[in-house]
C-alpha cells in the first residue's frame, strides 16, 4: 500500500511540476537559454551573477551580460551552501533536486545542448554551471579558475631523464655516451610529450662545476629540435645551485627579450634525473655557440664571436689595454691577419676612449667602433642585476662583423646576481659604472663613455624607454615563482636550501619563501634607485 501511494505522489508531483514554467509543446523558446549557450559556445569567461526581483543576470569577463527572467529559470547561488542533490528518478527519467520531482524528462546525452532543457542553473564562489536535460554539466569557468588550472598545468614541469647506464660524468673533456629522454606530458613548451635521443653528456661551467649540484652540456648524435628551439645538437642544462630562487637565470632573459638583444637564449625549469636518480631543479637552455638560431654570424666571412672570461680558457686570448680579458670563441684559431685586426680594433677602441678631443666624435669617437645602443643595453642589465661577473670580467660576449662593429650580442649567466652576492647584496649603488675588471674602483669603458654627456643622454632616455616593462618584470618573478612551487619543494629535499657557497658570501634566508622574497625586494626597490639615479646623469 506504501509503495501504491509512494508511486501516486510521484505521478502526481510530476504531473504538477511539469505544469510550471515549462515551454508549451513545440515551443522549445526558454528565455536566456539560447543566450547563455551562444555565450558557452563563444568561451566567454563567467564574472557574476546580478540577482534582482524579476530576474537575474549573468555578466562576462568582457562586459557581455545574459538577463534571464525568473520566469524561465533561476540561477541558484551556491557561494556558501552545499549543491542539492539533483538527480534522475529510477522509472520515472524525470529529473528530481532533493527529491522534488520536475517537469523535465532525462534525454540521451546525445541529445544537441540546443534541443535539451536547464533542469538546474547554479554558481558557486568562482564559476557558473549548467545542468542541462541531456544529462550535460556546462561549466562557464571564470577568468580567476582558468587562472588557477593553467598555473596547475604549468606546475607540471617537463622531466628530462638522463641515462649512462650508470657511468659517471666526471670531467667537463670528455663526453659520456648514453641517451635522453624528455617527458612534457602537459605539452608545456611544444606539440609533442616525449622526446628521446642519443646522446652524449660532460660536465660544464668555471666556477659552478665545483659546486656539489653540477652543471652539464649535453651534445645528441644528431641536430633536434627540443620545446620548438632552433635543431641542434648541442645543449647546457644550468644548476642554479648557488641561486636558491632557481629564477635568476630565467629573471634576465626575461630583461634580454625587453631590451631586445640579437639573440635571448630560451630558458626552461626542468626536473633532472641522472640515471633514475633525481637531481633536482635545471634550467634547460640553448648552448651559447654560432648558428642561425643563436649566434648568427659568417665567421667563414671573417665575424668573430669573442668571450670577456678572465679564466682565458681559450685557444687564443689577450688582454686589452684596459684590462679586459678577451677570448675568442670562435673562430678558436684565428689567422695571424685577423688577431691583429680584432685586438687592434679594440686598442683604437679604448685609446679614444681617454682622447678628450675626439671621444665624443661620432666619426673619430668610440661610436666608430661599437654598436652604442646593445653597449647601452648591457650596460643597463648589468647595472640592474648588480652582476659580479658584469663589469667586464667574465661570462660576457662580443660579436664583430667583418668592416662592422663591436656589439655586445647577447647576456649569460646570471645566477650570482640581484643581491645573491655578499658585497653586492645592497640594492643602491652604482657598480659597472665605476668599477674596472679587476673589481676594483677605476676607469673602464662604460666610465669613460658616460664622460660624453651625448652618451650618457642616450642612456637616460633608452632607460625611460625600458623603465615600465623592466618595473613589470616584477609580476614575472611571481609567475616564474608559482611555476616552481612544486618543484623547489622536490629540489630542495635533495639540496638543502641552508648550504651555502661561501666565496659567495649570502647567508641561507630560510627558506624558498623567504628566498624569494629577498630577490623581489632587491629588484624593486634596485629598478626604482636606477630609475632615480640614471636620470641624474
Amino acid at each position: 500500500m506504501k509503495r501504491i501511494l509512494y508511486t501516486f505522489a510521484l505521478m502526481l508531483s510530476v504531473l504538477l511540476a511539469s505544469c510550471e514554467k515549462q515551454p508549451a509543446e513545440g515551443d522549445k523558446t526558454i528565455p536566456g537559454y539560447d543566450e547563455l549557450l551562444s555565450a558557452y559556445d563563444a568561451g566567454k569567461l563567467y564574472k557574476e551573477v546580478l540577482r534582482s526581483d524579476g530576474a537575474n543576470t549573468v555578466v562576462f569577463e568582457d562586459g557581455s551580460k545574459v538577463t534571464v527572467p525568473l520566469s524561465s529559470f533561476d540561477i541558484h547561488d551556491h557561494t556558501s551552501k552545499p549543491l542539492p542533490n539533483i538527480y534522475v528518478v529510477v522509472g520515472t527519467y524525470y529529473w528530481s533536486v532533493d527529491g522534488v520531482v520536475l517537469g523535465i524528462k532525462a534525454q540521451s546525452a546525445s541529445v544537441p545542448k540546443e534541443e535539451a532543457q536547464p533542469v538546474y542553473v547554479y554558481f558557486d564562489s568562482t564559476d557558473l554551471y549548467m545542468q542541462l536535460s541531456n544529462r550535460v554539466l556546462l561549466r562557464f569557468k571564470s577568468a580567476a579558475k582558468v587562472a588557477e588550472e593553467e598555473l596547475q598545468r604549468r606546475q607540471n614541469i617537463p622531466a628530462l631523464y638522463i641515462n649512462t647506464g650508470g657511468k659517471g660524468i666526471y670531467d667537463k673533456e670528455n663526453y659520456v655516451d648514453g641517451t635522453i629522454t624528455i617527458k612534457d606530458p602537459e605539452k608545456l613548451y611544444s606539440d609533442v610529450t616525449e622526446f628521446t635521443a642519443p646522446m652524449g653528456i660532460r660536465g660544464r661551467g668555471n666556477s659552478t662545476w665545483s659546486f656539489p649540484k653540477k652543471p652539464y652540456k649535453i651534445k645528441l648524435k644528431e641536430k633536434a629540435s627540443i620545446f620548438g628551439m632552433g635543431a641542434d645538437k648541442e645543449w647546457a642544462i644550468l644548476a642554479n645551485y648557488s641561486d636558491r630562487t632557481l629564477v635568476r637565470n630565467i629573471l634576465a632573459m626575461r630583461l634580454s627579450e625587453i631590451c631586445g638583444f640579437s639573440w635571448t637564449p630560451h630558458m626552461y625549469s626542468v626536473d633532472v634525473y641522472l640515471n633514475n636518480e633525481y637531481q633536482g631543479v635545471y634550467t634547460l637552455c640553448e648552448h651559447k655557440k654560432v648558428h642561425k638560431d643563436r649566434v648568427n654570424i659568417d665567421v667563414d666571412a671573417g665575424d668573430v664571436y669573442l668571450e670577456i672570461e678572465q679564466q682565458q680558457d681559450e685557444t687564443t686570448c689577450w688582454w686589452t689595454g684596459m684590462g679586459v680579458p678577451m677570448m675568442f670563441s670562435d673562430p678558436e684559431e684565428p689567422s695571424a691577419e685577423l688577431y691583429n685586426e680584432i685586438t687592434q680594433w679594440f686598442a683604437d677602441f679604448e685609446a679614444v676612449l681617454y682622447d678628450d678631443a675626439n671621444r665624443a666624435d661620432p666619426e673619430k669617437g668610440y661610436a666608430k667602433y661599437i654598436d652604442v645602443d646593445s653597449f647601452i643595453d648591457y650596460y643597463i642589465v648589468q647595472e640592474l642585476a648588480k652582476n659580479t661577473d658584469g663589469n667586464l670580467r667574465k661570462s660576457s660576449f662580443i660579436t664583430k662583423k667583418k668592416g662592422g662593429k663591436l656589439e655586445m650580442y647577447h647576456l649569460w649567466d646570471f645566477d650570482l646576481t640581484f643581491g645573491n652576492t655578499g658585497w653586492l647584496s645592497d640594492p643602491e649603488g652604482f657598480y659597472i659604472k665605476d668599477y674596472k675588471p679587476d673589481c676594483t674602483p677605476g676607469h673602464n669603458w662604460f666610465n669613460r663613455m658616460l664622460k660624453d654627456p651625448a652618451f650618457a643622454t642616450r642612456l637616460k632616455n633608452r632607460w625611460n624607454e625600458l623603465y615600465p616593462q623592466i618595473k613589470a618584470t616584477s609580476a614575472f618573478i611571481d609567475e616564474q615563482v608559482k611555476i616552481l612551487d612544486k618543484a623547489q619543494q622536490r629540489n630542495f629535499e635533495v639540496w638543502d636550501i641552508n648550504e651555502v657557497v661561501d666565496w659567495v658570501g649570502v647567508p641561507s634566508e630560510g627558506s624558498y619563501e623567504a628566498e624569494v622574497a629577498f630577490l623581489k625586494d632587491f629588484y624593486d626597490r634596485r629598478v626604482e634607485w636606477m630609475n632615480k639615479e640614471l636620470n641624474k646623469l
